[in-house]
């Protein structure tokens, strides 16, 4: 199994510990970590080249290397402690990157064979806007299944958390190694449900535009199928 964790931050917090207590339990993996905003500094500049050509940012050389590692990966680990209720300003800067990769423009066939993992945490229960960006993309990108892991911990240092919460971090982390170990072959039936509307805009709505032909070009306008690959 290979694994690409992605850090909001580069400080090796609370919600860093939390994503190692899940690797931790994944010793078979190997894993490829990249931590924001040193790994991907640069942000969007509205150039459109991703919408207008190919799907690949071409004004961030980060955002390159990381979208290999993703694409080379079987998991895509996402993490961001939670600002102002939501990702941090360096994981929002990276997931602009790669909005030309969404389902709806020009998804990458190698993304319906992967699993994702967000986590996030908080000093109080308002992790689940943080979560859902995160899971958005993922989502979007085509990923054939996301777990979200989300901790209130009223509490910002890792060595000051109880051994209580540490417990039920440790417990909910063996689940979803777990469950990362048994894999994803395919999409669930969202992503399917929604692959199969988007693939009647591109054919029927918009079929003269670069998306349409991005699908048409991969075979999914006709029987292709990126799950089949």
């Amino acid at each position: 199994m290979k694994i690409c964790a992605v850090y909001g931050t580069e400080r090796r917090g609370c919600t860093w510990h939390i994503a190692q207590e899940v690797l931790s339990r994944l010793p078979e993996a190997e894993v490829t970590e990249f931590f924001l905003p040193r790994d991907c500094p640069e942000a969007c500049v509205s150039c459109f080249r991703c919408f207008e050509g190919g799907n690949r940012c071409c004004q961030s050389p980060g955002a390159g290397r990381i979208l290999e590692a993703m694409l080379a990966s079987d998991v895509i680990l996402l993490t961001s402690p939670v600002y102002a209720l939501h990702v941090s300003g360096p994981m929002k800067t990276f997931l602009d990157h790669y909005c030309g990769m969404w389902m709806v423009h020009k998804p990458n066939r190698e993304m319906f064979h992967k699993q994702g993992l967000v986590i996030a945490a908080a000093s109080g229960p308002v992790y689940r806007a943080a979560l859902r960006e995160m899971k958005d993309s993922l989502d979007f990108w085509g990923a054939a299944r996301t777990w979200k892991m989300g901790f209130a911990l009223m509490e910002i240092r890792w060595d000051r958390l109880s051994p209580g919460l540490k417990k039920r971090i440790a417990r909910q982390a063996e689940r979803t190694a777990a469950r990362l170990r048994r894999g994803a072959a395919v999409p669930g039936w969202k992503t399917r449900c929604l692959f199969y509307a988007l693939r009647l805009v591109h054919k029927y709505v918009w079929p003269d535009t670069p998306d349409a032909a991005w699908w048409r070009e991969q075979g999914w306008l006709d029987r292709g199928r990126p799950w089949r690959a």
